[in-house]
This record gives structure tokens, sequence and C-alpha cells, in this order.
């Protein structure tokens, strides 16, 4: 199954390689065609895919550690903070590339402070940390907001950086996503029967000898760690990390060693699909920000199943 799956996802790779405003015939290629496809085509698919494998993962860990079927980067405060330093440094004028390192700088800065905000006795509550997360979203949703009234020169590419997309493409933005992506699957697949115990039962993972505040600490890190550098890359792109784990554990089941890997797939997979789209939706070459067909999609889908599987949902 998983063959097939990564076999899906490679052949859906190939086809939103061909789209776009200039769509390619693969069996005639001229010299200028081969260079969109190799310079330009070929490495926005692979930074959409582990972008949206980097979302996914991210959604799935939020959901178990904090055992909220509704926790993602967005409700714990990642996503808004990574997009606080983004808007600031668009705002004031930051050339292109350091607008990923403050989007980075913020998002980590958040992260310590909802850790730190989720403490208590040297225990992480999952509850408090939510609430922490709400309250970080809210506070940077306003700073966002007065940054857009405030700097209005700037307005345009607030809200476009805002509304997400794969740009700022490069060979090592792609190295670095790819080494962060590998190491933080191979730490959390390798702890998947541990990160199993503590989504059933706190108690029982302890006394079979799982640190539940250092795996869950741990988790919740690595994860935010995702967030924070996909958002750095692409802005804030919605709905993967909420929508694909829901789907992934309604179709093959909550064990974390399936989860992680189909989450990964199956969010590569949305977004390299829906990046295809945004390039041909609009006729004459212009191109629809990724974050509004994410959005459509998943929170259309999401509706779906809802509405189908109201009772077993979240236990698969």
């Amino acid at each position: 199954m998983r063959s097939l799956a990564v076999v899906a996802l490679v052949l859906a790779g190939a086809v939103a390689m061909l789209a776009g405003p200039q769509w390619l015939e693969p069996w005639s290629l001229s010299p200028l065609q081969r260079d969109i496809l190799t310079e330009l085509r070929l490495p926005r698919v692979l930074f959409a895919a582990l972008i949206g494998a980097m979302l996914g993962i991210s959604g799935s860990v939020y959901q178990l550690t904090l055992k909220n079927p509704l926790a993602d980067s967005f409700t714990t405060g990642a996503a808004s903070s990574s997009a606080l330093g983004a808007v600031l440094a668009i705002a004031l004028g930051v050339p292109g590339y350091w607008v990923s390192v403050c989007a980075f700088a913020t998002g980590m800065a958040g992260l310590v402070l909802v850790y730190r905000m989720s403490q208590h006795r040297g225990r992480i509550n999952p509850v408090t940390m939510i609430l922490a997360g709400v309250v970080m979203n809210i506070i940077a949703s306003a700073v966002i907001s007065f940054a857009k009234y405030y700097f209005e020169d700037s307005l345009n590419a607030i809200v476009y950086w805002l509304m997400g997309g794969i740009f700022l493409v490069s060979w090592d933005r792609l190295a670095l996503c790819a080494g962060l992506l590998a190491l933080t699957y191979l730490f959390l697949s390798r702890r998947a029967v541990a990160l199993n115990l503590l989504a059933l039962d706190e108690a029982s993972a302890q006394s079979l000898g799982v640190n539940v505040q250092r795996l869950r600490a741990s988790a919740f890190v690595l994860s935010t760690l995702l967030v924070a550098v996909a958002v750095s890359f692409s802005g804030i792109i919605g709905f993967v990390g909420l929508i694909v784990p829901h789907v992934a554990r309604s179709l093959f089941g909550s064990d974390m060693r399936s989860n992680l890997f189909y989450s990964a797939v199956m969010g590569s997979g949305l977004l390299v699909v829906s990046d295809a789209v945004s390039r041909v939706v609009i006729p004459g070459g212009a191109e629809l920000p990724v974050g509004i067909i994410t959005a459509v999609l998943g929170g259309g889908f999401f509706f779906y199943l809802l509405h189908t599987r109201r009772g077993s949902l979240w236990n698969g």
C-alpha cells in the first residue's frame, strides 16, 4: 500500500511539472521548455512536496501529543508567530531572503513562549498549550492587522504573502527542508510505539518506561520547527496540517507508524496538486495563491468527513 501511495505521489508530481500557463508536451520539448521544466517547474514541485509533507507530519504530531483533533499550526500559534516576523520584515522593506529569516526567528520565539506558558511544575499541560497557542494567534493577528493598516505601501505584498504560495524556491532551501524533514521523520518513526502509548494513556506509557514529558516536548518542538521553516519559505498555507492527518487516520488507522508516513505523502500530494491548480485556474498566466486552493479543498473535504464519519473521525 505504501508503494502505491508513493507511485501516486510521483505521478501527481510528474503531471504538475507539465501544468502551467504554458502546458508542456514531454515528448517534444524545445530547449526553452526543457529549461522551464528543469529550472523552474521541477524545483517548485519538489518544494511543494516537501512543504506539504512538513505540514502534514506536524499536524499529525500536534493532534496526537496534545490529544486534540483540531490541533494544528494555527491553534498552537506556530504559524501566526512565524507570519508575524515575515509581515514586519515586508512592511519595513527587508530584502527577500531575510523575510524568511525573520519569520523563522519569530516562529521559534513563539514556540519558546508557548512552551514556557504551558509548563507547570516541570510538566506540560496540553490544554494550557492550546490556550497559549490561541492567545499567541490572537496577538500575532492583531499586530499583523496593525501592520497592514499602518504600512499601506506594503499592503499588497503582505496580503499576498499571507495567502501562502510556493515562492522563493531555491536549491539551498530545498536541501534545508529535505534534511529537516528526513531527520524529524526518522526521530518520530523510531518512537512511533511510544507515541501510540502516549495517545492511549499517559500513566500506562509512563509505567512502560516512556518519558512522557520528554517525548511530548521533543515531538512538539520538532513539529513547530517544521512549521516555522515551512511558513518562513511559503507563507501561511492553511488546512494541510489539519485535514491530512484526519484523512490518513480515517483511511489507514491511528498507528503512528502508518500515520506519519501517510500524513507526509498525502500532505505532499495535496500541496503539489493545489500548486498545479493555482498555476492554471486563472487564464492569461496569472497565478492564484496556493493557500486559497488548499483552504477551499481542505474546508470542503473536512465538511464532507464531518458529515459522513462523525462518530469515527478521530478514532479511525
